[in-house]
């Protein structure tokens, strides 16, 4: 059995680490892999590359955040149903990402009307009324499940994840387990520790953001 979580940032766009350091945590903390989806860019697929690793992106499309995960590092565009169309022509994997978390660009009940693959049924910093509908959501479409830490620090990994039904990690068998629902999700929630470097992290970028801009 593998344990993967599918939604992990890096310093390619508003994460703390590298890309090695989110995986070699994560694998610390008992994870076989993870999927790095920083938004709107795949630097860090071109930069670093591991078996361990899934490509993706945290796309921004007009409605709010949606995640495609491929089997190469993806250039997809922000347009909702041509996003869909560039998964299914490229064999990847769409799904909204923290739906009904109005405050984190979540992409509300536009998941009843575009087909995705799964839908982020748990996301660790989302609250757990938001959680709940996209549970919900995800039971009346028949789709697929995702627990996941939308990790920006290394502290957050290992707070979801996604139990697959493999023996070894092989994205395209990965991806095709997603499609089939043939995973389990596990959402632990995030620790005291996690919390707190998740806050220092916010203002330590809000101060680096406002210096960068007077």
């Amino acid at each position: 059995m593998l344990k993967i979580d599918f939604h992990v940032h890096t310093y390619y766009s508003d994460g703390k680490e590298s890309p090695k350091e989110m995986l070699n945590y994560a694998l610390k903390v008992g994870l076989s892999g993870i999927a790095i989806t920083d938004h709107d860019t795949s630097k860090a697929h071109t930069t670093f590359k591991n078996k361990f690793v899934i490509p993706g992106q945290e796309v921004t499309t007009e409605f709010g955040h949606v995640v495609i995960l491929c089997n190469f590092p993806p250039s997809p565009p922000r347009k909702i149903s041509e996003l869909i169309d560039y998964a299914k022509d490229n064999n990847c994997i769409v799904f909204p990402s923290h739906p009904f978390d109005i405050f984190r660009k979540g992409i509300g009940d536009k998941v009843f009307i575009y087909n995705f693959n799964a839908i982020e049924i748990f996301n660790s910093k989302a609250p757990k009324s938001a959680n709940k509908k996209a549970e919900e959501a995800a039971r009346q479409l028949g789709l697929p499940g995702l627990a996941n830490s939308d990790s920006h620090i290394k502290y957050a990994l290992g707070s979801a994840y996604n139990v697959v039904k493999l023996s070894e990690f092989n994205v395209d068998e990965i991806l095709d387990s997603i499609r089939k629902n043939r995973i389990e999700t596990v959402g632990i929630g995030l620790t005291v520790k996690a919390k707190f470097e998740i806050a220092k992290w916010y203002i330590q970028r809000k101060l680096r953001i406002e210096k960068n801009t007077s």
